[in-house]
């Protein structure tokens, strides 16, 4: 099952994309994909899409994508237009954070907070509900 999270504040614009399937390795391809995703979200959700956009995308092969959209430039001459960089962070590690325990042979503790690798569950949905995720490019 594909589920999909957004995230808006003013700075971005964050899209949790849990097993759906983003082509990274050929860039013509992810670049439709993108945009067809934009569309869609433009569309059904109203997102402020349009324009020229950074996107970053986190790629994980247990996950599947997250996306930080940053809006560069909203053309007012062109408004049917989306142009995208697009930057790609492969095999990142993605992880789950709890502020509370929970009873897990994975879970470890940093910073007074409880972390639980994706990579070492079976189901994201046990656990989604009681925690967070938080990613980064750089080693956990």
């Amino acid at each position: 099952m594909i589920s999909m999270k957004i995230e808006c504040n003013d700075e971005k614009i964050i899209i949790y994309l849990h097993r759906y399937k983003l082509n990274i390795d050929d860039i013509d391809k992810l670049n439709k994909d993108i945009k067809t995703l934009f569309v869609k979200l433009i569309r059904v959700y109203k997102l402020p899409l349009l324009g020229y956009s950074k996107v970053a995308i986190y790629h994980n092969k247990n996950y599947g994508s997250i996306l930080e959209i940053e809006k560069i430039y909203n053309s007012e001459y062109n408004k049917d237009i989306i142009d995208l960089k697009i930057i790609i962070f492969n095999d990142i590690e993605i992880f789950l954070e709890f502020d509370d325990y929970i009873e897990n042979k994975n879970v470890f503790l940093k910073n007074n907070k409880y972390y639980l690798d994706i990579s070492k569950i079976d189901s994201l949905y046990e656990y989604i509900e009681f925690g967070r995720i938080v990613y980064s490019k750089e080693s956990f």
